[in-house]
């Protein structure tokens, strides 16, 4: 037994671990060795493979300053007459540097890194010639305890001129996002509920002119009047003409001028940049802005004040805009589509409404019929809501009675096709059998006698309606949401009318 084995020998004669390892892995270690070689030099590979195609210029120097490696950058870096550029291996650095264009203060640097008094040396220069003015940083770094230096050289131009375009790249997907964040909250507020004419019922000769102008205006990119009395689906047509055109794959964003106070609608319509008013947090897109490539639906538009008027002008003639609160001009390609159940002209000559802008929005009107100038259409319309809104009411009308369907197209519908609406819907919450039945005073208030003007038949049944509400003209389940209307227009149409509160309030 040779030495190794008695020290490695317990007492009880068995042979220690360690001994017993000692004695197996020779073989081992020198493939462990052959191993750590291969991967040795794979690491100088990758080492000249990356600084063969760093971005940055490397030189590497002995510590006599001469030249003992130089990456294929560092000559395509250096083209300046006046800089170190052609270094072949052995070239003295530092008097090389004498009379270039980085001067003294790197030559400076370098020595002292080279000698030992400095660890590290930081300094920047510029190039400048006829051909182009380059900045440049370099840094130089001793080498490791036999001395030598690593100068590192990097084109700050270009990385400013990367910076700018990272910066580029960022904001067009932050605008992008801001874009598609706006078209977002703007088809969750209003979202349309119908796709082309499947919603425009009827076979008049009224509504066939009607659909013949949505066809042929839809194709071209001109701005849209929609004309018509509150009621009249006026949305319907914007949707039908948008489906229709080339813009059918982006958005058409509604806008209820009407709903918006004046303070706002600029804002609503153009966007805010953060800071432009008290409560303006973040930069918010209009919109305008999520309409682009799209369509606008500019709803109520004898609402919007003089001062909006004036940018929307300006929007529909150059296709620019600012923010509130910047100086930036926007460019957005949006078809702008306007409805009004106002009197535009007359709005024109009392000084309410811009008369360029209407000229402007004027190109091709098209003028909705209201529901009492085409009632043959009324048997198609009563059938359409039912089959549309029986099954979510859990019910299965099968039958109208002649009685009913008469008083349907004999009344004047002062409410148009919404008020029909909302009168088949009511009917098919009180029906509880196949028949469509209507509450009692129904037929009583929309029959009207021969002879009776239409302002007369209007007026008894809005009077007729306010009674049942209690003469409460706004909120859920009242006069106006009764008649289809929005407040404003039910007070103008009383007002109209001479409808006045009694005094008892009966």
């Amino acid at each position: 037994m040779n030495h190794r084995e008695q020290a490695g020998r317990r007492d009880d004669g068995r042979v220690a671990p360690f001994a017993a390892t000692a004695l197996t892995d020779g073989p081992e270690r020198g493939s462990q060795r052959a191993s750590t070689e291969e991967r040795f030099h794979a690491a100088e590979d990758l080492t000249r493979a990356i600084l063969a195609s760093a971005p940055v210029a490397l030189l590497a120097l002995d510590r006599q300053g001469r030249v003992t490696h130089v990456s294929a950058a560092w000559a395509q870096m250096n083209r300046c007459p006046a800089c170190p550029g052609d270094l072949p291996a052995g070239t003295d650095y530092l008097a090389a540097l004498e009379g270039s264009c980085p001067g003294p203060a790197l030559r400076v640097g370098v020595q002292a890194v080279l000698e030992g008094r400095r660890g590290r040396f930081e300094g920047s220069y510029r190039c400048s010639n006829a051909a182009h003015d380059r900045h440049f940083r370099v840094a130089v770094t001793r080498q490791g305890v036999k001395g030598g230096a690593l100068v590192v050289q990097t084109d700050l131009g270009e990385l400013e001129r990367a910076r700018a375009e990272v910066e580029r790249s960022h904001a067009e997907l932050r605008e992008l996002r801001e874009r598609l964040d706006a078209e977002t909250a703007c088809l969750r507020k209003e979202v349309f509920r119908v796709d082309g004419f499947d919603q425009i019922v009827g076979t008049s000769a009224l509504l066939s002119k009607l659909l013949r102008g949505v066809e042929q205006v839809a194709a071209a990119d001109s701005p849209v009047l929609i004309l018509g009395e509150t009621g009249t689906g006026k949305d319907l047509a914007a949707r039908a003409i948008h489906e229709r055109s080339r813009r059918r794959d982006r958005p058409l964003v509604p806008v209820n001028c009407a709903a918006l106070p004046d303070a706002l609608i600029e804002s609503e319509l153009f966007g805010y940049e953060r800071g432009a008013f008290t409560g303006a947090v973040a930069r918010t897109l209009g919109r305008f802005e999520a309409a682009h490539g799209g369509s606008i639906l500019l709803d109520e538009i004898g609402e919007m004040p003089l001062g909006a008027q004036a940018k929307l002008l300006r929007v529909l003639e150059a296709g620019t805009f600012e923010r509130l609160g910047s100086s930036k001009t926007v460019h957005v390609d949006v078809r702008v589509i306007a409805a009004t159940n106002r009197d535009l002209e007359k709005e024109v000559r009392e000084g309410r409404f811009r008369a360029d802008l209407y000229y402007r929005l004027n190109v091709f009107p098209i003028a909705l019929p209201a529901l009492r100038e085409r009632l043959e259409d009324v048997p198609l319309l009563v059938w359409h809501f039912i089959n549309a809104k029986q099954g979510a009411l859990g019910r299965s009308i099968k039958r109208v009675p002649d009685r009913l369907m008469r008083a349907f197209e004999s009344y004047a519908w002062p409410g148009n096709v919404r008020e029909l609406e909302n009168v088949i819907e009511r009917a098919l919450i009180v029906s509880t059998g196949p028949t469509l039945e209507v509450d009692a005073p129904f037929l009583q208030t929309r029959t009207a006698p021969s002879g009776t003007s239409l302002d007369d038949v209007q007026r008894t049944h809005i009077e007729e309606v306010l009674r049942q509400c209690g003469w409460k003209v706004a909120g859920k389940g009242n006069a106006a949401d009764r008649l289809g209307l929005k407040r404003g227009t039910l007070q103008f149409r009383m007002k109209k009318l001479g409808i006045r509160r009694p005094a008892d309030g009966a």
